[in-house]
């Protein structure tokens, strides 16, 4: 592998441990209004938009007045806990992104959820100032698996695909890396690689941690 000279980040499940949170508010709201939603149904769409989600839930559940209701009600709750309790940061983002940046890598998030979100979540991750842009999942049509968002974050960063990499934690994530052919590392967070994962991950790492010892390495390497 070529030295590393940018990192595209996800951001849900694998900079911030967001993916249950986003679960336990759809459900307690879906509960609460008589909507069956369990997480088997939540997960098949882990990694993509909420656009994609929004229009699944009205196609499901042919109830146009719940579903809206829920997907307030539990943006609402979602916000609320974040002001108050803040987001957890998953183990390792701080000192990954202060290696890079301290090594001077480029890094941009490309995430699935909308611009307004990730610029909240950013900020009140306290994370804001370590990106040199970032890209929500309503600045492109085709929402992961398509490849669309990690193309645009990559043509933004101006370093070949060679000296890029991204790291996911989804395998629609994963699968869109793979097809915008720039190398991925797979940091699992709900769910564990499967084949596919490993056959189209460039490399599997515990957490952001072993992913900075694995760039520092590589880039040590390419140095000698």
């Amino acid at each position: 592998m070529e030295q590393v000279k940018a990192v595209i980040f996800d951001m849900d499940g694998l900079m911030f441990d967001t993916e249950i949170m986003y679960y336990q508010a759809n459900k307690e709201v879906a509960d609460r209004i008589g909507l069956d939603f369990t997480y088997d149904y939540y997960a098949q769409y882990i990694g993509m938009s909420d656009e994609e989600l929004h229009r699944n839930l009205y196609l499901d559940y042919e109830d146009e007045a719940k579903v809206t209701q829920l997907i307030k009600e539990s943006s609402d709750m979602l916000f609320d806990i974040i002001k108050k309790d803040g987001l957890i940061k998953k183990p390792g983002l701080l000192e990954l992104l202060e290696y890079l940046e301290e090594n001077q890598v480029k890094k941009v998030v490309a995430s699935s959820n909308i611009k307004t979100v990730v610029s909240f979540f950013l900020e009140h991750g306290n994370v804001h100032k370590y990106f040199d842009c970032f890209i929500g999942g309503d600045e492109v049509r085709r929402a992961k698996p398509d490849p669309e968002i990690f193309e645009k974050a990559w043509e933004r960063l101006g370093v070949a695909k060679e000296h890029t990499i991204i790291l996911e934690d989804s395998m629609n994530g994963i699968r869109a890396a793979y097809d915008a052919e720039i190398n991925v590392i797979m940091v699992p967070d709900l769910f564990q690689p499967d084949h596919e994962a490993k056959q189209k991950a460039f490399a599997i790492c515990d957490d952001l941690l072993q992913v900075k010892e694995f760039i520092a390495e590589k880039n040590s390497f390419v140095k000698l």
